[in-house]
């Protein structure tokens, strides 16, 4: 079973911090719009920026009941995540989690390192979400204003073992002025492996819908690409200029089949064309 919350805050006490720091960032508007007296909201992160950016995540103790309550929350749900100033590409602060996930240790993780961890079959699809990351970013930054969440899942290699995992990404980007002004990111990765298979090719969000940043469940898991794993690839392929008969080749299907797959994409995503549902793809970030 996996523990989505765990007891213990002080929801009163965090309210009166927002109401004092709203006056310092215009951020914290918009976590005292967010439910704060349940984790599955992920108030415990929200808590944690507003608690630590005003020291620049410095001299952070373990020890902290704060602290120890994310330890705890995040071992228990199979998480972990990181604060990075995304204009900088500069990592504020990162879990331990990442160690019994990833086994590296805090202080040699960059900010492409999850990059290279990835599933080769998902590697370019998580390559254009990091893209398209920064890109929102750099926005967020020049507009000087503005959230963005970016949420999917990708196959991350387990340690010491050819198998892979799955693990679903999970990016709040956002101005703000505190610890000094850029586009900050939190991002929480969460292994999934353990729930219920996506019926879908793959989860994938954008928007700045502050309810999307939660614990993942089947509802969440749901939202996404309409196009099966196979339908998806054949898109890319298209996108990279192979003719149905390479594609065909590439595939070790009959060019029937991947014209049966051409066209049931283009009927699925509403348009005339490929090249259509190749625009709006890319437009999302995942081409």
């Amino acid at each position: 079973m996996v523990i989505k919350g765990i007891p213990g805050s002080n929801p009163v006490q965090y309210l009166l911090i927002c109401i004092f720091l709203v006056f310092l960032n215009p951020l914290t508007q918009l976590f005292l719009e967010l439910k704060t007296a349940r984790y599955e909201d992920y108030s415990l992160f929200y808590k944690f920026f507003v608690t630590y950016s005003e020291g620049d995540f410095n001299g952070i103790n373990p020890d902290d009941p704060l602290m120890q309550e994310l330890d705890i929350y995040m071992d228990n749900n199979r998480q972990l995540f990181y604060i990075t100033d995304v204009i900088r590409l500069d990592i504020k602060f990162i879990s331990k989690g990442v160690r019994s996930m990833f086994a590296i240790d805090q202080d040699k993780v960059t900010t492409g390192y999850f990059l290279t961890t990835t599933h080769p079959d998902d590697l370019k699809r998580h390559h254009f979400a990091r893209a398209k990351l920064l890109s929102v970013a750099q926005e967020i930054y020049i507009q000087k204003r503005g959230t963005c969440i970016i949420s999917s899942n990708f196959r991350g290699r387990i340690p010491g073992t050819t198998e892979y995992a799955d693990y679903l990404y999970q990016c709040f980007i956002f101005y703000s002025k505190i610890p000094y002004e850029s586009a900050f990111l939190i991002l929480v990765i969460t292994d999934i492996s353990g729930f219920e298979k996506i019926h879908k090719g793959f989860h994938y969000y954008i928007g700045d819908d502050p309810k999307v940043f939660r614990f993942p469940d089947e509802e969440l898991l749901s939202a996404g690409s309409i196009f099966s794993h196979t339908e998806f690839r054949i898109i890319e392929l298209i996108e990279e200029g192979l003719s149905t008969k390479e594609i065909a080749g590439k595939l070790f299907r009959s060019p029937l089949t991947i014209n049966t797959h051409r066209s049931n994409i283009i009927k699925k995503a509403g348009k005339s064309s490929i090249s259509e549902v190749i625009r709006e793809l890319k437009a999302q970030g995942l081409l």
